[in-house]
């Protein structure tokens, strides 16, 4: 392994994605979607603690009250830790189940959903409110990331392989005016999970390449990291300054040759990217 990365759980995750860094609490929650586990990793112990859900668990966000709501199933939902339960809270309609979602700047979960074909723009994303669904965004065909600029007037969406770029209206939580903003090439890999540092750059975990791009806001590439397994899914900012970088990955679709010439295929991973994150408001729902 690159003497830049490290190894934190070791887990051969089927498909891991949904990392939220919690400060209050020192540890990153993060989910195996296929095996719908809910893992919460430890950073002063080491230790990573599993629960196993009722459902399919795609995104969190943390609640005011160091709670987790999350975009699971074919809806929102509150999830319970003690019990290791969900409530649903809505449900969409436009895709067969969730996918990635994250809290925007004034504190809104945003999700988005897809369909198992992944069918030309026959997928949404939404804004929780409260108890209702409300579409943002329509005509995608497969959210695989989003995030937002450091201050909250740009909303990054990953779908398929582009990166779209929306002006954004924090206040009222409305997105216009999506352009593209990077078309991926097939040879660099499939984006996937983004994050946004405080410079304003982009970082995007290239699914079935291991590369992990960073954007200047601009839309040039400014730099190419190298994960030690090809199969990284997402990635988020934590640590007590935001200075380190947690990336989930995945084993789906591996026989044991695979793992054998992947071996890190579906483990958690650290390392330091040299710029801090932004620190992500919590829910603002009831």
């Amino acid at each position: 392994m690159s003497e830049d990365f490290e190894l934190l759980v070791d887990r051969q995750a089927l498909c891991g994605t949904g990392l939220l860094w919690m400060s209050a609490l020192n540890c990153v929650h993060w989910v195996d979607l296929l095996r719908r586990e809910l893992h919460t990793y430890h950073r002063d112990s080491g230790v990573d603690e599993v629960r196993v859900l009722p459902g399919a668990v795609t995104a969190l966000g943390a609640t005011r009250h160091g709670q987790l709501i999350a975009a699971a199933g074919n809806g929102f939902a509150r999830v319970y830790l003690g019990r290791a339960a969900l409530e649903p809270v809505v449900q969409v309609r436009n895709g067969d189940r969730m996918s990635v979602g994250a809290c925007d700047p004034a504190g809104r979960f945003v999700a988005g959903t897809l369909t198992h074909a992944r069918d030309l723009r026959a997928s949404a994303l939404y804004v929780l409110d409260g108890d209702r669904a409300r579409l943002l965004v329509e005509g995608v065909t497969g959210v695989g990331g989003l995030a937002w600029s450091p201050d909250g007037t740009r909303m990054y969406l990953v779908d398929t392989r582009t990166i779209w770029v929306y002006d954004y209206d924090v206040d009222g939580a409305r997105a216009v005016s999506g352009r593209q903003w990077v078309v991926c090439a097939e040879s660099e890999g499939s984006p996937e999970g983004i994050a946004v540092d405080a410079e304003g750059c982009v970082w995007v975990a290239m699914h079935w390449t291991g590369r992990i791009h960073r954007y200047a806001p601009s839309g040039d590439l400014e730099t190419v990291l190298w994960a030690p397994t090809r199969r990284i899914t997402s990635l988020a900012f934590g640590g007590s300054r935001l200075e380190e970088m947690y990336v989930t990955s995945a084993c789906f679709g591996y026989d044991e040759l695979g793992l054998r010439d992947d071996p890190y295929a579906g483990a958690l991973l650290r390392f330091k990217p040299g710029t801090a994150g932004v620190q992500l408001p919590p829910w603002q729902g009831i």
